[in-house]
């Protein structure tokens, strides 16, 4: 028997991506909400060496 090993790499692969995306998701697109306040945050504060 001669396995489609093509189609378990997309499977597997498949599989991972989606793994990213539902633990991986809030937490991202917490980081990106916040992304803009952190850098106005940021480039608001004058640098004092």
């Amino acid at each position: 028997m001669r396995l489609a090993w093509d189609r378990i790499v997309v499977v597997l692969v498949s599989a991972g991506a989606w793994a990213v995306v539902l633990l991986a998701g809030p937490h991202l697109m917490h980081g990106l909400r916040t992304a803009p306040r952190l850098l106005a945050h940021a480039g608001g504060r004058r640098w004092q060496g």
